[in-house]
């Protein structure tokens, strides 16, 4: 690769509203106690300069990073052309030519990011905007802008145009192309938009092991198929965590021992401990039930023992990978045709499907598989 001298600026584009993420400042929501900005920041450290912040709300927050702050020039949450306008625009007042511009929720943009981008510019010098480009799709605000086209992206906002693409149609544009992080199957554009997603950022960084759920109606054999995946994995060594909702209220404490009168005094949360085992209780907040995915947190917290695997059970409508059982005694139907989520079938019949299929009492293969597939070693 070629090795360019140029230092470019960048501006990383945080004034979205992170809807899907109950309306939260992204930028700050935590992946494993550190700000998802904080990620983006030391991709590009040392690699680009001067660094700034397009921010439009709760501007207070993010002072503590140290890096100018600008608003979008257009107010009304515009969109990402917004943003990227704001950019240009600081680009410009400091006599910059280009200027690089990356969102606030990619925490895992590949070492070779921006020299690659500015060999591109280089290499194609009659050109408006290099883009990054990986597995056929193109990510426009992973970019390197020439700040001179800030007047042509001002006029079309005021004529209404708010999707990039329809804009970047009107631009001389060089694609680059990245592959998987470190030759896995991982994007290294994945951006975080939702509390799955941040689950998902877990097992890339390796703080959380694969997980999946059982999917079937009541009367299955759901959990009967968990523990004999349980037994048959423990017995070769696998290390297996489990997931179980209940849908009714549960307490696995007895009324009258000194923990339960603790926990009813008011701990948060009482732990309990003895040399075979130790057990942690939370009371849950009355008004809201714990979502799967901040349970499944939990796993990657856990000091005591790292599983290899996550069982899921319960969660019938989340969307999570799942292995569904079915057994046609039950008279209902199949719920892989209306479940994209649903990777496999177990079933004591067998079942003509589009997706692999096993004999539900044949807890070997079904092993071998759920081995094979999330490369469990």
């Amino acid at each position: 690769m070629e090795i360019s001298n140029e230092i470019v600026p960048c501006v990383i584009l945080a004034g979205g509203k992170g809807r899907r993420m109950g309306g939260k400042e992204k930028a700050l929501i935590p992946l494993l106690d550190r700000p998802l900005l904080s990620y983006v920041l030391e991709k590009i450290s040392g690699k680009v300069a001067p660094i700034a912040l397009n921010i439009n709300t709760n501007l207070e927050q993010f002072t503590k990073f140290g890096y100018p702050i600008i608003e979008d020039p257009i107010k009304g949450h515009l969109g990402p052309l917004a943003g990227i306008l704001a950019s240009l625009n600081w680009a410009k007042q400091h006599n910059k030519d280009w200027v690089m511009t990356l969102p606030c929720d990619t925490p895992f943009l590949p070492h070779n990011l921006v020299q690659s981008m500015l060999n591109a510019k280089n290499n194609q010098p009659d050109v408006d905007l290099i883009v990054a480009k990986s597995r056929g799709f193109n990510h426009p605000v992973i970019a390197l802008w020439k700040s001179e086209i800030n007047i042509k992206l001002k006029n079309a906002l005021d004529e209404g145009i708010r999707k990039i693409d329809i804009f970047t149609n009107q631009l001389k544009i060089v694609y680059v192309d990245f592959d998987n992080i470190d030759n896995s199957i991982f994007d290294p554009f994945t951006n975080l938009n939702s509390p799955r997603d941040l689950i998902y950022a877990q097992q890339i960084l390796g703080k959380l092991p694969p997980f999946f759920g059982l999917a079937g109606w009541s009367g299955s054999g759901k959990t009967t198929l968990s523990t004999k995946l349980i037994e048959n994995f423990t017995k070769i060594g696998i290390n297996v965590g489990t997931l179980k909702h209940a849908h009714h209220k549960f307490d696995i404490d007895k009324k009258g021992k000194d923990s339960y009168n603790l926990r009813k005094a008011g701990a948060r949360p009482m732990i309990i401990s003895s040399k075979e085992r130790f057990a942690l209780i939370q009371e849950n907040d009355e008004s809201e039930e714990k979502s799967l995915f901040e349970m499944l947190e939990i796993f990657s917290k856990n000091p005591i023992k790292k599983c290899d695997i996550i069982i899921v059970e319960g969660y019938k409508n989340e969307d999570i990978p799942k292995l569904e059982v079915y057994r046609p005694i039950i008279k209902k139907p199949l719920l892989f045709t209306e479940d994209k989520n649903i990777f496999a079938i177990a079933s004591d019949v067998k079942i003509e499907a589009s997706i692999p299929t096993f004999d539900l009492n044949n807890i070997n293969s079904i092993t071998d598989y759920i081995i094979q597939k999330y490369k469990i070693s």
